[in-house]
């Protein structure tokens, strides 16, 4: 899910990110986790989910720089030795009204 509407699948993903990397350029990156994730889930040990929160710059062709922030949450599942990303939302924080 991305501001713009939903999407699934690598393909459509790559899609997605080829198209923003083209258009915006991103810079001074963070993402902090929430100092209580990550959360297991259920018994096994092997799924978990975690939250934060992140914030970025954004410099179009026709804008910015522009400060960007808001918070994101993903769960993840356990291959082998390895934690693979399963699933992931975001939102952006709008600007304070004037």
């Amino acid at each position: 899910m991305a501001p713009d509407g939903l999407f699934s699948g690598r393909q459509a993903i790559e899609k997605y990110y080829t198209d923003v990397f083209q258009q915006v350029h991103f810079s001074n990156h963070t993402a902090k986790t929430d100092q209580y994730s990550p959360y297991i889930i259920g018994t096994a040990g092997n799924e978990m989910w975690a939250a934060g929160e992140w914030s970025t710059t954004l410099q179009g062709q026709n804008f910015g720089p522009v400060e960007a922030k808001g918070y994101w949450s993903a769960v993840f599942g356990r291959e082998g030795d390895v934690w693979k990303k399963r699933w992931l939302t975001w939102n952006t924080t709008p600007p304070p009204t004037k």
